[in-house]
């Protein structure tokens, strides 16, 4: 076969020509992973632990139980600058802790006679601990409102998520969970890429995720919040976790700034 220069130095030059396309691409590529990862980075201090000790009164069949006390420390994301922060109500309720008990063994009796909640604290990202309260409990959307017990937060601003930069999803969307790992590690930041696989519209919209962590706020790759991730319940039980959408949760967060102003918890109506 006879070798044509011609033929190859074109072949040369459409290859080169290829590769130089190729590289501005990943090259142009690269500033915007880079922006991706710092705007999450920002959002890490907002997701700070829940600390408190819960007295549980337990009635097993005809019996009451002496209390039992415990420690739980869970995550939960800061929605303003004076610290209210919200998680899962399932996550330190001990009423779905009972319920889930139940549902594994039907026969046993199980009721709960009361939950006193103390020495409650948020620990922020950088170790401080803040004195706090519960201020609204909304059940239906596994929702739990605790802030400081200083109207002020203590006088310090809280790194937050900011309710107002929110932002929708469709199917397969690309998404990104924050979260941190528990004490024994450190609470080191997690961010995780998630994608969206399903959307229930009815009653309300919720997200079906993967790979994400109760309590903590799911972002896009710009830093806009799509939601919270809860438990769903149904019919009174638990179905599954879910990201509730983040125009649901400010409406939420709007009644428990407004309880946590009159001083007393209240249910979410």
């Amino acid at each position: 076969m006879k070798f044509d220069r011609r033929k190859f130095g074109r072949g040369v030059r459409a290859g080169a020509l290829m590769l130089g396309v190729w590289s501005t691409c990943v090259t142009s590529g690269a500033p915007g992973a880079a922006e991706e990862r710092e705007m999450l980075l920002r959002q890490v201090d907002a997701v700070i632990g829940i600390e408190m000790v819960v007295t549980v009164k337990l009635r097993v069949g005809d019996r009451e139980r002496p209390p039992q006390e415990r420690r739980v420390e869970v995550n939960g994301t800061v929605l303003t600058p004076d610290g209210l922060t919200v998680t899962s109500l399932a996550q330190v309720d001990p009423a779905s802790e009972i319920e889930a008990a139940q549902m594994m063994q039907p026969g046993r009796q199980l009721e709960l006679l009361g939950a006193d909640f103390k020495e409650v604290k948020l620990r922020r990202a950088n170790g401080t601990e803040v004195s706090a309260k519960f201020v609204l409990k909304d059940a239906d959307l596994d929702l739990a409102f605790i802030a400081p017990e200083a109207a002020d937060g203590g006088g310090e601003v809280f790194a937050h998520v900011d309710l107002e930069a929110q932002t929708e999803a469709a199917i397969l969307d690309k998404f990104y969970s924050v979260t941190r790992a528990p004490k024994a590690l450190q609470r080191v930041p997690i961010v995780t890429e998630t994608a969206v696989t399903g959307i229930v519209e009815k009653p309300r919209r919720i997200y079906l995720m993967r790979d994400v962590s109760l309590g903590s706020p799911v972002f896009d790759g710009a830093g806009k919040l799509l939601g919270l991730t809860l438990q769903h319940f149904a019919g009174g039980r638990r179905v599954g976790i879910v990201v509730l959408p983040a125009e649901d949760v400010a409406e939420v967060a709007k009644q428990a700034q407004a309880a946590r102003a009159s001083g007393a918890q209240v249910d979410a109506q």
